[in-house]
């Protein structure tokens, strides 16, 4: 409501639009119009806009406050940025285009590619790399987010090989053998 104030800014809608307080009931009522259109009335517009800035600048103080609030919670569970060094691979993310006449579909690239070799930390996220056969040349300057860490593996055998997929075919014994009989076999095996 306009009347409630804003946990965000210390203050009411309607004081922050108006630069008052809307009229209650009561002020309705007992109108105090009246009050300003005598003639003892001084109207003072400085000290009303010096009260009304002085309301401002509060408000903008909280409204930060708030925001860096909101910005702790939020960081709280957001994961931190790996630290890579110098001399350090990785991998980089590709962002490849789909290109028909060539018969190239992005589904089917590589996502990252690499391994590449970081060069320096030009600022706090992002970094120069290099391709390892030419480490004279950097190749550009990347952002954390799109570097994963180059883990080279111990065995060069696949951890789950790949199978034939379906069912395994029927495997027999020495003194069996398959039934071939021209007849047609139904769900409940043999009539």
């Amino acid at each position: 409501m306009n009347t409630d104030k804003c946990s965000s800014t210390g203050q009411t809608a309607a004081f922050l639009t108006f630069g008052r307080e809307l009229r209650t009931v009561d002020e309705v009522q007992n109108d105090l119009r009246s009050v300003i259109l005598k003639d003892t009335f001084i109207p003072e517009i400085t000290s009303y806009l010096k009260r009304l800035s002085k309301f401002m600048a509060e408000a903008e103080e909280v409204a930060e406050l708030q925001q860096d609030l909101r910005m702790d919670c939020g960081d709280r569970k957001r994961q931190k940025a790996p630290n890579y060094f110098p001399g350090e691979r990785v991998f980089v993310t590709t962002h490849h285009l789909s290109n028909a006449a060539k018969g190239r579909t992005t589904k089917f690239m590589p996502k990252k590619d690499g391994p590449y070799i970081i060069l320096t930390q030009k600022s706090p996220t992002s970094y120069v790399i290099a391709n390892p056969d030419n480490l004279n040349e950097p190749v550009g300057t990347c952002h954390t987010s799109a570097l994963k860490v180059y883990k080279q593996d111990e065995s060069e055998t696949p951890v789950h090989p790949l199978r034939k997929r379906g069912r395994p075919r029927k495997t027999y014994t020495s003194g069996s053998s398959p039934r071939r009989s021209g007849r047609c076999r139904n769900q409940r095996g043999s009539l």
